[in-house]
């Protein structure tokens, strides 16, 4: 296909073709639907319960204070606490009221502060729900000492595998519910650099080695003989850590649906930078393969990502992250906050090119819009039509399949040894191509869902590595007729290039424009984004257009009936083409 058409910022081009037999995912929830979706968080610092705000920009999904902040210091006395919880479900009310459909209780996972107060305002009954003092929920080292916090000052790490912490997250779990929240999302879920050693710990340490649990040693007591062995074998343990979130939000996710049988269960999966996908499993226990085994959607939190332009002409871009992240949380719906250098502000059209590019991944973008009330209606106005625009457009970026030539395999289990994801360099290089690909994790060859249909290549980061197990699953999974490629190769992208033609972009401003292929029944959709946007400050950006675009791609059919263009931006090119 040969168009000519010149786009401000974002584009979808829709192609009339004949039927096509494709494989669809799992629904989803309607309200977590691409699209439909707008996720916000409400607060920032001292600035909180912007309902309004993140309304009128087009969300329909905000991340609420509540009374969960709350947990942090032990909770304030009774009559205080019903106050607040008061006011949270006034808040709820309120938001449903300008339009969110949802609202999600933010509770923190593992954080307590100011242990001396911690407890004061407990009452006689409150505290006979638990058997020991706040003092010893905390995460300890080998030799059963407490672990400082990785944030310094008056905060300590709780243990998620500690019950008495466990119930008291249960009991901020349900004001949260019962204040009207439909669901929690819960911050820090982190396990200790340093492991923790703790006796629970190592209890399901031991439950997690199964048969293969050390005998207790003459010289050592049971819980010495676990504790040493987690340090002779650090694989193992760290395996084990990697666990411990998980079973922590699957508790809280069974215990919230005894208050809201509907209730959701999300939590922040970290990934604070996109080259950080091994690295957080290895220091923190931040491993989105087991944790998004048990939430209802996957949030991610990156600090640096943002798509857009730099200064240099170089780019960034979240795409190959999307991938990579669609391919480990188990079919579960996406949400990703992308900052541009940890600035929590964002200027609006490069809010707008980030829910683009989430919705061309399959995903959704979660916006920040805590905004200085003097920017607040400029920021409002400017995103709120790229919210409706991907909410009018849901039927096509749902129910779809992506195109897929080419299958990057991720080896998700490589963390046990390395901290370097090669695979996401591979990812980012496929991108930049405008290569039509799909992230294969190794260790979901046994999942449920439909396998892209029959690539062209597979690529490995890995090599020869692979076991046979896995070469008959993927042989059997993509079939014979795909070319086997390793990225240890140095031309591989060129080999690629020549058994997988990527699409084809030329003209001004070329370079910044991404597009991505989904193929439905008698549809295929052009996705375009332009990544040529400026961040001049926390509130302003400086668009370049990219102009008389000329596009190329292979289509599954010969006869086409009808090229349209849509565009969220007034000067963008759009209708019959």
């Amino acid at each position: 296909m040969n168009s000519y058409k010149i786009t401000r910022q974002f584009l979808f081009g829709i192609l009339g073709i004949f039927p096509m037999a494709l494989g669809i995912s799992a629904p989803v929830p309607e309200g977590l639907r691409i699209g439909i979706a707008g996720h916000a968080f409400e607060h920032l610092g001292g600035l909180g319960e912007q309902a309004d705000a993140a309304a009128d920009s087009g969300a329909t999904i905000i991340y609420v204070s509540g009374v969960g902040v709350l947990g942090y210091g032990g909770l304030p006395e009774e009559a205080e606490l019903q106050k607040q919880k008061k006011a949270a479900a006034d808040y709820v009310r309120h938001a449903r009221e300008k339009g969110i459909h949802f609202a999600i209780g933010y509770v923190c996972a593992t954080s307590m502060v100011d242990l001396e107060k911690f407890a004061n305002h407990w009452t006689p009954e409150f505290r006979q729900r638990f058997q020991s003092q706040p003092p010893e929920w905390r995460q300890q080292d080998r030799q059963g000492h407490p672990l400082p916090s990785w944030y310094g000052g008056l905060y300590q790490p709780a243990c998620m595998c500690n019950p008495d912490w466990k119930a008291y997250e249960q009991f901020v779990v349900k004001q949260q519910i019962e204040a009207g929240c439909d669901g929690i999302f819960f911050d820090n879920p982190t396990v200790h650099p340093q492991g923790c050693y703790c006796r629970f710990c190592m209890q399901k340490y031991a439950s997690f080695l199964g048969k293969q649990a050390p005998a207790p040693r003459k010289d050592k007591t049971p819980l010495e003989s676990l504790r040493q062995h987690a340090a002779d074998h650090p694989d193992r343990f760290m395996q084990f850590r990697c666990t411990i979130a998980r079973d922590f939000l699957g508790d809280m996710r069974q215990y919230a649906r005894t208050i809201n049988p509907k209730a959701w269960m999300t939590a922040n999966n970290s990934l604070n930078s996109a080259d950080v996908l091994f690295s957080q499993s290895r220091t923190y226990g931040y491993n989105i393969f087991e944790m998004s085994r048990t939430e209802d959607f996957v949030v991610i939190e990156d600090m640096s990502s943002q798509p857009r332009a730099l200064s240099d002409g170089s780019i960034r871009e979240y795409g190959p992250t999307y991938e990579q992240l669609t391919a480990i949380s188990h079919g579960k719906p996406i949400a990703a906050v992308c900052l541009a250098d940890s600035d929590y502000h964002t200027p609006p059209n490069l809010v707008r090119l980030a829910m683009a590019e989430a919705a061309a991944h399959a995903c959704s973008h979660l916006w920040w819009p805590v905004w200085p009330e003097a920017e607040r209606q400029r920021m409002s106005a400017t995103i709120r039509p790229e919210a409706l625009f991907l909410r009018e457009h849901a039927s096509l970026l749902n129910d779809a399949a992506p195109r897929c030539d080419v299958v990057l395999l991720l080896p998700m289990n490589d963390y046990l040894r390395t901290a370097e994801c090669k695979t996401s360099q591979e990812a980012a290089n496929l991108t930049a191509a405008n290569i039509s690909y799909q992230v294969q994790a190794l260790e979901g060859l046994d999942a449920s869902t439909s396998p892209p249909r029959r690539p062209r290549v597979v690529l490995s980061p890995n090599g020869n590595s692979l076991t046979q197990t896995q070469i008959d699953k993927l042989r059997s999974r993509f079939g014979p007729q795909a070319k086997w490629l390793s990225t240890r190769e140095t031309n591989w992208l060129a080999q690629v290039k020549i058994l997988a033609p990527p699409i084809s972009i030329r003209g001004n401003g070329s370079k910044f424009v991404r597009a991505t292929l989904l193929d439905k029944k008698k549809q295929t959709i052009l996705h375009l984004l332009n990544l040529n946007i400026v961040k001049s400050s926390s509130f302003q950006d400086k668009v370049a257009p990219a102009v008389e675009l000329q596009i190329s791609s292979i289509l599954p059919s010969k006869k086409v009936n009808r090229v349209r263009a849509f565009s969220a931006d007034s000067n963008g090119t759009s209708g019959d083409i």
